[in-house]
């Protein structure tokens, strides 16, 4: 039932998690819990007809490019391998590893986002408090998205080569995001209300040298301008804080 977008945010959600040390802690727990569960369960979910049966779902909204295809897989199977084990773990816990999937396919205690106003409030009031190494990871997920994309490695011997590499690239599918947040401002006519959002979460945000004061903006626009922009678009935007500040949880 999930279309090319919502595969594509979960394959991107994926290959920004490799970079938050908080999400290997909490996959490392998780295998530790499946070490008691029926294992026929776990090795359905990891090997098998299903796995092939969701591969090959997902290969078709993900055409030529493996890698997000697999990354939309892995994220796949490690959401289900936590609902065979949900009652044995936090809550909070839980919500971190099924995060990807939560807004798209909403899972069993999941809420429909607080209004908009609401959501702008909570991420506005909770950005001073980031800090440490919650702030850190934070700033490597904003510095993947900022990243352009590698040029492919014959490039050097070769004419200067502008065009990105073929596939899922999370900082060109950020920018394309914001592109489109940035054309539809101005098409629905709330630039001032807009600016006046972005610059409200960069006033918020630390001021410490971690990079992550535009990000918030952005994260802020994202959500004022949710109603108009799907949102797949929204989480992308909104990804670098998603750790730290989930999105389903700005209440």
């Amino acid at each position: 039932m999930l279309g090319p977008a919502q595969w594509e945010w979960i394959a991107i959600a994926r290959m920004l998690s490799r970079r938050r040390p908080s999400t290997a802690g909490l996959e490392e727990a998780l295998e530790g819990s499946l070490t008691s569960a029926d294992q026929a369960m776990v090795n359905a979910f990891t090997s098998g007809f299903r796995v092939a049966q969701a591969k090959l779902a997902i290969e078709k909204c993900l055409p030529g490019d493996p890698n997000a295809a697999a990354a939309a897989l892995e994220s796949a199977q490690i959401v289900a391998l936590a609902i065979l084990v949900r009652e044995d773990m936090p809550p909070a816990q839980f919500e971190a590893l099924y995060r990807p999937f939560a807004t798209v396919l909403p899972g069993p205690g999941f809420q429909p986002a607080a209004p908009i106003d609401r959501q702008l409030a909570a991420l506005i009031k909770a950005l001073p408090s980031l800090s440490g190494p919650v702030e850190a990871e934070v700033a490597a997920v904003a510095k993947a998205l900022s990243e352009p994309p590698k040029a492919p490695a014959s490039a050097a011997a070769g004419p200067a080569i502008t065009a990105p590499p073929a596939g899922l690239e999370p900082a060109t599918t950020y920018s394309a995001a914001w592109k489109l947040v940035i054309a539809t401002v101005s098409q629905v006519g709330r630039t001032q209300a807009f600016r006046a959002t972005q610059n409200s979460a960069e006033q918020a945000a630390p001021h410490d040298g971690l990079g992550i004061v535009g990000f918030a903006g952005v994260a802020a626009g994202a959500i004022f301008m949710r109603d108009v922009v799907p949102i797949e678009k929204v989480l992308v935007l909104y990804e670098p804080f998603a750790a730290a500040l989930p999105y389903e949880q700005l209440q």
